[in-house]
This record gives structure tokens, sequence and C-alpha cells, in this order.
């Protein structure tokens, strides 16, 4: 395997920061509190990173949702917020070349109930989805395929993911519980648990795949030649055959990256009331940090 940069997001001494190849990068908070970042990706050699933070208003603390490029600071809720429509959580990030995108909800201020509204922005333009005209929580995911926007969303708006939206247009997979997107290139698969299995869809084709036990769900997902996923436990399944189970002692998986057949992963292990964080490279601890100090929350890789 040639060598690569490995990326993680996450916190260290209540600051977000990222590690790059097991060194920190601090992020600038700009005064936010227990700030943490939650996802990282690398395009054309720009560091990109979602996370979140704790500001203060003149009468409350709020969730403000934080991006940095370069290191670059942008709080999102006043990036993006509008006199007409607050931005309430920017829930994912995907980006495409230079192109950014961020998906979440927003909320008329001056309504006094919970209208939330599910929106997407590409540089900062905003597209509205779906308005639900009630409180919502839950975690749309977004990607981007031959320049058709992808959502996993709520029918209702209830915490559930079961259907997702292309360019806007809702396909409801019913029963379903979706955990994300994954492109093999040419074509989008949601992908997460139907009837308590392992199931993914082919937006492209709507071939619906069941996988058999153990893969009684998928947390994650990813194609290269092959297609890697996990349950959440300590293996990445490939082709739907145990690929990497090394280090159960570490916990579950919270994010894998495959590349160049090398596999990275972020796990999670309760170690009393607390937890421990761990970044597993081709069956090795690479680093970890107690929960305590910090936490691990996602890993990207760039092959050199």
């Amino acid at each position: 395997m040639n060598s690569a940069d490995v990326y993680v997001a996450g916190q260290k001494d209540s600051q977000a920061c990222y590690w790059k190849n097991n060194q920190p990068v601090i992020l600038d908070s700009n005064g936010f509190t227990g700030p943490t970042a939650n996802k990282v990706i690398v395009s054309n050699n720009d560091v990109y990173v979602l996370g979140i933070g704790i500001g203060a208003t003149t009468t409350a603390l709020e969730t403000v949702s934080m991006f940095w490029k370069n290191g670059v600071l942008t709080n999102l809720k006043a990036a993006l917020s509008t006199d007409e429509e607050q931005v309430m959580t920017i829930t994912d990030m995907e980006v495409v070349g230079n192109d950014v995108y961020f998906v979440g909800y927003t909320k008329k201020p001056i309504i006094t109930f919970d209208d939330y509204t599910l929106a997407y922005w590409k540089n900062g333009v905003k597209t509205t989805v779906r308005n639900y005209g009630h409180y919502v929580q839950n975690l749309p995911q977004i990607k981007i395929q031959n320049n058709t926007v992808y959502i996993t969303a709520s029918a209702n708006g209830n915490e559930t993911l079961n259907g997702y939206y292309a360019n806007s247009i809702f396909n409801e997979i019913p029963n379903s519980i979706l955990n994300g997107l994954a492109s093999n290139g040419s074509e989008m698969f949601v992908y997460g648990t139907l009837n308590n299995a392992g199931y993914y869809k082919n937006t492209n084709t709507n071939a619906e795949t069941s996988l058999p036990a153990p893969i009684n769900g998928i947390t994650k997902m990813q194609f290269t030649t092959d297609l890697y996923l996990t349950n959440g436990s300590n293996t990445i399944y490939k082709n739907g055959v145990s690929f990497d189970n090394s280090q159960p002692e570490l916990g579950g998986i919270i994010d894998f990256k495959i590349q160049n057949s090398g596999a990275y992963k972020i796990t999670q292990v309760a170690v009393g009331d607390g937890y421990t964080s761990h970044l597993v490279v081709n069956g090795v601890e690479a680093m970890h940090i107690n929960d305590s100090e910090g936490t691990f929350m996602s890993v990207f890789v760039v092959q050199n």
C-alpha cells in the first residue's frame, strides 16, 4: 500500500480540532464553548471541517454550527440565516471539487411555534426542500452525484429518516431507518435498516438489497471497486464477508474509510462511566483519546 495522509475530526482539551497523521491541529473557536469538529473532508488540498459549539445570545445559550476552511472559521448560523429564516442546525456537509454543500434546518423567527424547513446550501445559496411546519429532530445527510442532490429525510419530520430526496423530489421507503448515502461513482445508494436487516437501495435502478444476519443494519457504507460496510460492531464487511474485525476490545465502529485496500476506522469503547476513542489503521491502533480529554468523530484519508 502507498502512503496516505489520515485526517481525524474531533475535540481535544475542549477545543475543536482535527488530527493529520496523529498530529493535532487546533481550530479557532472564536469564543464558542465546547466546540467539536464532527466531519473533515479534504478536496484539492483544502481542508474542510464541519462542527458545532455553544454560543451566548442576549437571552440564552444556543447551539451554533461551525465551519472551517483551512482553519478559517465561519459561523454558519450567522452566515446562512436571513431576516426571514434562521438557521437552527447544519447536520451534514459535502464537498465536490471546490463546491461546498450544507444541509440542515431553518425556522421563521417571527413565528412562536417551531416551524422547521429542510434546506440545503451550495456555496451559500439556499434551496428549500420541504417545510415540516413543526419541530424536527433528525440528522439528514447529503451527497451529490451527476449534479443531483440527494438528501436522506423523514416523511413526517419524526426522528427516523425513512426516505430520501433527489433534487427535492421525495422518495419514501416505508419501515426503513436510513443512516446515509454512498456512491459507486455513477450511482447513488441509500443504506440503513429495513425489517431488522441490513438494507441498501440503488436510487438509480430502485434495486433493493437486504443482508442476512449478523448484518442487522448498516451504519456506514463505502464503495471502492468493492462494497464495504459495517453494522456498528467492530467488523468491516467486504462484499458481505468479514474483512476487518481487528482489535474488537476497542469497541464499535463510529466511522471508517477504505483507501487503496487499507482499512482506517474510528472506534469507541465504554470505559467506566465514559469512553475512549481509537483510530485503528490496518488492524493496528494508531492513537486514542479518553473522553475526559476529547473525542474522535470521523476519519478521511488522502492517498499520496
